[in-house]
């Protein structure tokens, strides 16, 4: 319980927030191109700000960054050459995508949070765990692979819009 109170208030809005952020992902939406990059774009700047936080004052900031892109374009590209979900559309006329409802985006919400909250707590109780090069690549990677997972869905569906 003694942990809990040294836990800034914001971190707990932010989980509350991305919970919501979420929830709104499991409904069929139409949504215009900018909200629908504008929360991949938050969340990648999100890891990437962690990987920079974590490891700009070490030797390693470089390779982490090198670690946390290499990872996120390899993902979003693996992932982004398959179709669109089942459901989506895009309409020219109002310039808007159809996005079916998913609990993808919830989980990988709750996961990059998780990361993100497990770094911090190591961060504050057990630094020497991650003063390391194998921590520094390690723990980008998974923060890239994490926003290519999610970038790649948006990739998908933005395909739509040329075929249309």
């Amino acid at each position: 319980m003694q942990i809990l109170q040294h836990i800034p208030v914001w971190v707990f809005a932010l989980l509350i927030g991305l919970i919501a952020l979420g929830l709104v992902q499991t409904r069929t939406r139409h949504i215009r191109k900018q909200r629908l990059l504008g929360i991949n774009i938050a969340l990648t700047v999100f890891t990437l700000v962690g990987v920079v936080q974590q490891w700009r004052l070490t030797p390693w900031l470089a390779l982490s960054l090198l670690s946390w892109a290499a990872m996120g374009l390899l993902v979003a590209w693996v992932f982004g050459q398959g179709a669109a979900p089942a459901g989506a559309a895009y309409d020219l006329e109002t310039r808007r995508f159809t996005v079916p409802g998913s609990w993808l985006p919830l989980a990988l919400f709750m996961t990059i949070f998780a990361c993100k909250f497990a770094v911090g707590m190591t961060t504050a109780m057990a630094p020497d765990l991650l003063d390391s090069l194998t921590a520094a690549i390690g723990v980008s990677a998974l923060y890239g692979l994490l926003s290519g997972v999610l970038n790649a869905k948006a990739w998908r569906l933005l395909k739509l819009e040329h075929t249309v």
